[in-house]
């Protein structure tokens, strides 16, 4: 092997256009070591094998500050450049350890690196974006994304103009400060969208609101931009030609839109359903991402700028959407933009803020609080006027002030052109991190999105009238859920002088896209891979209908959210339509054997939250084929379907008594209701012990006249312990097709639960559920749970449904 030179590269300044520039050589030999340690040689002085090291350390770094600083619920993109600043920061303090981790040559190979990266996940930002978002913007929201631009931009332009009569301020500084300006003023979408995710409020009215607002606001920063860079441009240098590359971009934008997005979407759809894309599919994409971003670079816009216009025409969700999201977007977001992150950091200098460019720094720190502040208020009061609470509006002005990595990217790229002084780029990153790090925090701690549901008012069965409306909301999360759902609407006894209104919900998992959707099954065209799902589940509840014409109204809403934040949705459409009772499926299923065959947690997640903050009653349907399958009351017309309830007094028994007096209605429905006492009841009596009692007895007599005539029976039975209920349980087994019973129950009831699991598998279903919900019992159960508070009454809002 021949001898290595000591020096591997070398930099220096040579005359540039308008100021020196630096210039690296290199020895071509330098990329790989090619076994040269052997023998003695510093292997980190070859390009490949020093780009391993620094992605890994600066891997090591981010995601390190993010565990320490996941309690403060920033997201994983700030805790990368606040790790990646800190990382630097300390690495500078030792001339020695900064060349050899961060020699100049290598720093050039790890830019490349991470702009590549870079574009890749703007890439997979713009295949999340639902171009659907546009037909539900409407005309307040457009003031709105306009006028938190333009107003902040405005203010600051018109506080910077008399500066130079004010103060003595350098040029350089001076010309800085409207770009400053510009810079805080806008807002992307995809960190609004970022923030909402991690923050669970998605698919809340408040993220509907920012997501519609931020993309408008965000066309309008970028619209705005490229027309100030190019005029600019032509004029200092008296060169028309860069506007001609508006002309070309627009053709770009055209050829894009018009002839790429088609043919793309040409190719997803002949993707069979349930299938996923090709492998030379995936690739003729990515090489198109590449061509995009060449061409953009030709036009004189960052190759970003081509990888988001591409992502914009792959179609989102799955299979193409969420197929590029998944295999890009790993690499892309967890190793390579945190590379990003570390060339931003390396442009940020805490010493020029003081000394001779203290001055400087404090006008450019007042213009960026400026446009932080008038932006702030201009969204606060602008979303007052058009009628959002002063809560939401509050919350919704702090989430429009929220920044992400392309700002962050933007800002690099604009002191990479010297457009911006060293402090107005580092107090531009340093303002962000506290503005969206704060904002982030308070959100989390400060905003409960279910606090409107609290005032309102009671709808449970119990409370509406016996000849009203039967309103039920029943949640598909597959098709196998759709049979028994059906059977037990039929088991409630549909009919003239008791209709039952049946709202459906198709509810979807969030993939590859960025932007919750809740929309009315009409237009289920936005979620091109669930059109089939929708039109079988719509036929099956259409059937139902018509079989019980003129006493059963369906309607059809479908929801694509994350399982975290589903329930939302569920809770906006019982609250727009008063909903009695929500019926949620069981998260596991039986086969054939009796076995559990399968587990959804993400389902099971949905069934807790909506427990916990439901604003109606709520049933979990524990399938075991008895209600759906060749047992069901659809199926029978001599044969008798046995129901049995458990009542142990208390809310949740007398909403579950409510429910089963309506089935007891039905010809082919025979009712068992099975009244559990406790030994020595009269004994220790409180007075809300008493009440209790009271209101369980009343009910008991009302389900006696209202059910009299029907084919039921009622079975007082005296029990001291839970081990004496389980004995009771399993002698009801026999004959028994569905079992009903509450899910909590009065104190004085709760005695005679006394033994069971202090730790129940599905605490979700109570203690009496969960042990049903075992493999010793083969019925199919219903646990009922009430409204949780007593609320005052609450006018039903209007809900826009859309992104």
């Amino acid at each position: 092997m021949s001898r290595l030179p000591a020096i591997v590269s070398s930099e220096g300044y040579v005359p540039g256009v308008n100021e020196p520039e630096q210039m690296i050589c290199q020895y071509l030999h330098m990329t790989s070591s090619m076994g040269c340690s052997w023998f003695g040689c510093d292997v980190s002085t070859f390009s490949l094998p020093l780009l391993m090291l620094q992605l890994s350390m600066i891997f090591i770094v981010s995601h390190t500050t993010f565990f320490l600083l996941k309690p403060l619920r920033q997201s994983i993109l700030s805790c990368q450049l606040i790790g990646c600043i800190v990382f630097i920061w300390f690495v500078r303090l030792d001339n020695h350890l900064l060349n050899k981790l961060f020699p100049e040559s290598g720093k050039l190979v790890l830019d490349t690196v991470a702009s590549f990266g870079f574009m890749l996940h703007v890439f997979v930002v713009g295949v999340q974006i639902d171009t659907n978002i546009l037909k539900s913007v409407h005309g307040h929201m457009v003031l709105i994304g306009c006028m938190s631009f333009f107003l902040p931009y405005a203010v600051c332009i018109l506080c910077i103009v008399p500066l130079p009569n004010l103060i003595e301020l350098d040029e350089l500084s001076l010309h800085t400060l409207p770009f400053v300006a510009a810079l805080t003023s806008m807002t992307t979408f995809p960190a609004v969208t970022s923030t909402l995710s991690d923050l669970n409020l998605l698919n809340s009215d408040l993220g509907r609101l920012s997501c519609s607002t931020a993309l408008v606001t965000d066309s309008c920063s970028y619209i705005t931009t490229l027309a100030l860079t190019t005029i600019g441009v032509a004029l200092e240098r008296s060169e028309w030609k860069a506007l001609t590359n508006i002309f070309y971009i627009i053709c770009f934008l055209f050829t894009i839109c018009f002839i790429v997005r088609p043919f793309i979407l040409w190719m997803a759809k002949r993707i069979p359903e349930g299938q996923q894309i090709k492998e030379s599919q995936f690739v003729m994409v990515l090489v198109a991402v590449l061509l995009c971003g060449f061409l953009s670079e030709c036009l004189g816009q960052n190759a970003s700028f081509g990888g988001f216009t591409m992502g914009i025409c792959v179609p989102d969700g799955p299979p193409f959407g969420s197929a590029m999201v998944n295999r890009v977007d790993w690499m892309a977001t967890s190793i390579l933009v945190p590379a990003k992150f570390a060339i931003c950091a390396f442009k940020v200098n805490l010493r020029s803020l003081g000394g001779d460019n203290a001055l400087a720094s404090a006008i450019t720190e007042v213009v960026i609080t400026i446009a932080y502040l008038v932006k702030f208020m201009s969204n606060f009061l602008l979303a007052m006027y058009f009628n959002v609470s002063s809560q939401d509006a509050f919350h919704f002005a702090m989430i429009m002030c929220t920044k992400g990595i392309i700002d962050v990217a933007a800002f690099s790229l604009i002191r990479s052109n010297r457009v911006v002084t060293e402090q107005g780029y580092s107090l531009l990153i340093l303002n962000m991190l506290l503005v969206t790090g704060s904002t982030r925090f308070l959100l989390w701690h400060f905003y409960d999105p279910s606090a409107r549901y609290q005032s309102y008012k009671r709808t449970s069965i119990l409370d509406s009238e016996p000849d009203d409306y039967l309103r039920m909301v029943v949640c598909i999360h597959n098709e196998d859920n759709v049979p028994s759902i059906i059977n037990l609407l039929q088991a409630s006894n549909p009919s003239r002088h008791q209709p039952i209104e049946v709202i459906t919900m198709n509810l979807l998992q969030l993939e590859g896209r960025a932007s919750a959707i809740l929309v009315p099954s009409s237009e289920v065209k936005k979620i091109p891979s669930a059109q089939t799902r929708v039109f079988q589940v719509g036929n099956a509840f259409n059937y139902f209908r018509q079989r019980n014409r003129n006493s059963v109204v369906v309607e059809h809403f479908v929801s694509m959210a994350p399982y975290r934040t589903m329930h939302e949705d569920i809770f906006t459409i019982s609250i727009n339509k008063c909903a009695n009772i929500i019926i949620v499926p069981f998260h596991k299923c039986w086969g054939i054997d009796g076995t559990i065959d399968a587990t959804f947690p993400g389902i099971r997640s949905v069934n807790l939250k909506l427990m916990e903050k439901t604003p109606c009653s709520i049933g979990i349907l524990v399938d075991r084929g008895q209600i759906g399958g060749p047992k069901s009351v659809l199926t029978r017309r001599t044969e008798v379907f046995h129901i049995t309830q458990l009542f142990l007094g208390g809310e949740d028994d007398r909403e579950a008594l409510a429910f089963s007096c309506r089935m007891a209605q039905h010809p082919y429905v025979s009712l068992l209701v099975v009244v559990l006492r406790p030994a020595n009841a009269d004994v220790d009596q409180t007075p809300d012990m008493l009440h209790e009692k009271r209101l369980d007895n009343e009910m008991i007599d009302r389900f006696r006249m209202e059910c009299k005539g029907r084919d039921i029976f009622i079975q007082q039975e005296v029990v001291n312990d839970g081990i004496q209920t389980v004995h009771l349980l399993r002698a009801m087994e026999e004959g028994c097709d569905l079992f009903i019973v509450g899910r909590a129950h009065s104190l004085s009831g709760s005695k005679l639960t006394h033994g069971l699991s202090e730790r129940p598998q599905c605490p979700e279903l109570g203690r009496i559920g969960d042990l049903l919900a075992s493999s010793e019992f083969q019925f199919s159960i219903l646990v009922v749970q009430t409204q949780l508070l007593e609320r005052i009454d609450y006018e039903c809002e209007q809900i826009v449904f859309g992104k």
